[in-house]
C-alpha cells in the first residue's frame, strides 16, 4: 500500500508543478501571502464585534491583490515569465509537499496498516527529511489526529485494564 501512497503523492507534486507553471510564481506567492496576511491582520484588530473580523480579512484580500496585480505588471515589463513559471512551478510543488507530508497523508491513513512495510518509500523519506531539516513540522499534529490519538489511546488504556482484571494477555 505505501507504493500507492507514493505514486499519488508524485502524481499530486507533478500537477502541483504543472498548475504553478501555469499561474506563476508572482501569483503563487501573492495567493499564499493574501492568505497569512489577511488572517493575521484579521487576528490582530482589537475590535472584532459582529462582522469586523470579515471586513479586515476582506480590506487585506484587495489590498494584497492590488500589490499582487502590480507586481505582476512589472515581472511582465521586464519579460520575466519564463523565470516567474519556474519559480511558481518551484513554490506550488514547495507549498503541496509540505502540506501532503504533513497533514494530508497523515489524516487519510491514520488508524490503517497503509503506511506499514516499505521503510523507503517515498513519503518515508520526505517525511523524515522534512521533519529532520525543519523541526517545528515534526511537532504539528492536525487537531482531529489529536483527539482521535487520545480517544484511541484512552480505549487501549480500558482494554487493558480489563484484560489486567481478568487475567488474560494480548501478545
Amino acid at each position: 500500500m505505501t507504493l500507492l501512497v507514493d505514486i499519488l503523492l508524485v502524481v499530486n507534486i507533478i500537477i502541483a508543478c504543472y498548475l504553478g507553471w501555469q499561474a506563476g510564481f508572482t501569483r503563487s506567492f501573492f495567493a499564499v501571502f493574501t492568505g497569512f496576511v489577511s488572517m493575521y491582520a484579521a487576528g490582530k484588530y482589537p475590535y472584532q464585534e459582529g462582522l469586523n473580523f470579515y471586513l479586515i480579512f476582506f480590506i487585506s484580500v484587495i489590498v494584497c491583490f492590488i500589490l499582487g496585480a502590480l507586481a505582476l505588471r512589472l515581472v511582465r515589463f521586464f519579460y520575466m515569465n519564463v523565470i516567474d513559471k519556474a519559480g511558481g512551478a518551484l513554490l506550488n510543488a514547495a507549498v503541496w509537499l509540505i502540506i501532503s507530508i504533513n497533514v494530508l497523508v497523515p489524516t487519510l491513513t491514520y488508524g490503517t496498516a497503509v503506511l506499514e512495510g516499505s521503510t523507503y518509500s517515498v513519503y518515508r523519506v520526505l517525511s523524515e527529511q522534512m521533519h529532520l531539516r525543519i523541526p517545528i513540522f515534526k511537532n504539528y499534529v492536525p487537531s482531529v489526529l489529536g483527539k482521535m490519538a487520545v480517544e484511541k489511546q484512552n480505549i487501549l488504556n480500558k482494554v487493558g485494564e480489563y484484560n489486567e482484571k481478568i487475567k488474560i494477555r494480548i501478545p
